[in-house]
């Protein structure tokens, strides 16, 4: 059941920052910035984020429900799936531009889709691995 309890707020850290990295990426492409420019900042803020968020998790679940596996699981979950949303929410809106559409108009809910789906599977993979 604890397992299970960290699934929304896993889903949800990763969600707000892809959905930062998306709302910057489609601007800077409506102004006219490169591509290249955002990139690395944003793949950086998304793996610096993921970072603190991740630590943040595994201090607090592992104090208040002193669980080490499952502080593990979600701290570790939670950087991975907030590098990997940085990562999607930079190429959907590039991806759209590229095809001559609308990087607004798209890719917000397929980057959403992607980004739950592969945080859950991120986060029940690392809760299997790490608490058994």
């Amino acid at each position: 059941m604890l397992i299970a309890f960290f699934v929304p707020g896993v889903v949800y850290l990763a969600d707000a920052v892809g959905t930062q990295t998306e709302a910057l990426v489609i601007r800077g492409l409506a102004v006219g910035v490169r591509i290249r420019r955002i990139a690395l900042r944003e793949v950086f803020t998304g793996l610096i984020l993921g970072i603190i968020l991740g630590l943040a998790a595994l201090v607090l679940v592992g104090t208040i429900w002193h669980d080490r596996d499952v502080a593990l699981a979600v701290g570790i979950s939670i950087f991975a799936a907030s590098s990997i949303a940085a990562a999607i929410a930079l190429v959907l809106p590039w991806l759209f531009d590229r095809m001559g559409k609308d990087p607004a108009f798209g890719s917000g809910p397929q980057a959403t889709v992607i980004q739950d789906l592969l945080t859950v599977a991120i986060y029940l993979g690392a809760a299997t691995l790490l608490t058994r």
